[in-house]
């Protein structure tokens, strides 16, 4: 088996939008609501929009270049622990019993049976019913968790690479196009199917969110092929933005034009990365928040927005205005990339084995703890 080169201006990429979204996102958590009708706070909220498709492309991409037959079950499992993990920053209560025991009145009131137990309520509470929502909800972990099981599918029954190509071009198209229909159809759709197909309820839905991993394997898949190719499908929506200049684009993030614009950003600066590492550029800081993006992602985010073991940052420190909410936004970075070069150094040490002990401490707390 050749192990290949790793790409170096993926993980710039990736630890790029690390170091932009984790600032912002607090900024976007912390910040008063009145500030962000501004156009400076809309500046800051495009670029935050960039954060999710920079990965998304990134992952797809990687998702063919590292791929071959015999990673094909430990691929689909990666894809199901990506989806579980994103679940389970999301649980509406961080004790098993309080799950089961209000969704089972959840299920029944919502058939329209009634139930009395001694000490319990009739119907679950308004805190347990908002948490559902949360749960349901399609965010990015989960996004390409189901993006990486359906790209791991297809590669493991196609193996031209130029079929490969054609097909993530074709399943690009689709998602991209048929979006603003689907984001309609979805809403139709049962309460834990529904934020896959739509925006509402949703962060992330697989329309348009999976034609940016589309996007990125096609790329994946024409690198092989002929890099002339890749660097013509890079080129694409490189013209959107070009367009910006005569026709601006629709602020909606499910049509057409606007995802293109996102997409050229991004192609934008994965050319100047690509541009720079030719010429000798090196960040082992950016390398190693791009190689753990998605923990920094998931380590900064039940800070700012709470988890089920967490409670938000404005739960403390309420809404505040520019300064306040950058400087808090540095500090968690900081924070944030104590925590990853600490993860890293430790998994290169002990390996799967510190993941897993962190998984089993965390469901143990969620079986055991009683409230």
């Amino acid at each position: 088996m050749v192990k290949r080169k790793r790409l170096l201006f993926f993980d710039y990429l990736k630890g790029l939008f690390v170091v932009w979204m984790v600032p912002t996102h607090t900024l976007d958590a912390m910040i008063y609501p009145a500030i962000k009708g501004t156009p400076l706070y809309q500046s800051v909220a495009f670029f935050n929009g960039l954060v999710a498709p920079a990965f998304l492309v990134s992952s797809g991409f990687l998702a063919v270049y590292t791929y071959n037959n015999a990673k094909f079950w430990r691929r689909l499992r990666r894809g199901i622990e990506l989806m579980a993990f994103g679940y389970a920053t999301q649980l509406p209560t961080k004790s098993l019993l309080l799950l089961v025991m209000f969704s089972v009145l959840f299920i029944l009131s919502s058939i329209g049976v009634g139930v009395h137990i001694p000490h319990l309520p009739a119907h679950p509470p308004e805190w347990f019913l908002n948490g559902l929502n949360v749960f349901r909800r399609v965010e990015i972990l989960i996004s390409i968790g189901s993006g990486v099981i359906a790209i791991t599918t297809a590669l493991r029954f196609l193996q031209g690479y130029l079929s490969r190509t054609l097909l993530f071009l074709l399943l690009t198209a689709l998602f991209w196009i048929l979006t603003p229909y689907v984001w309609e159809w979805g809403k139709g759709l049962p309460m834990f199917i529904s934020p896959y197909f739509t925006r509402e309820g949703s962060l992330f839905p697989i329309f348009p969110y999976w034609g940016y991993m589309f996007f990125g394997s096609a790329l994946g898949s024409s690198y092989f092929v002929d890099r002339r190719m890749t660097l013509f499908l890079m080129l694409i929506p490189v013209l959107a933005v070009a367009l910006t200049v005569f026709a601006p684009y629709p602020p909606s993030e499910g049509a057409l034009y606007n995802i293109l614009v996102r997409v050229g950003t991004l192609m934008l600066v994965l050319f100047i990365l690509i541009t720079a590492e030719s010429f000798g550029f090196h960040s082992e800081l950016l390398a190693m928040l791009g190689r753990n993006s998605l923990m920094s992602y998931a380590f900064h985010n039940s800070i700012v927005y709470g988890s089920p073991f967490t409670r938000p940052l404005t739960y403390f420190y309420g809404h505040r205005g520019w300064f306040d909410s950058l400087l808090v936004g540095i500090l968690i970075f900081l924070l944030t990339s104590v925590f990853v070069y600490t993860w890293e150094m430790l998994r290169n040490r002990y390996g799967p084995l510190l993941s897993r002990s962190v998984w089993k401490f965390f469901t143990l707390v969620f079986v055991l703890n009683p409230w």
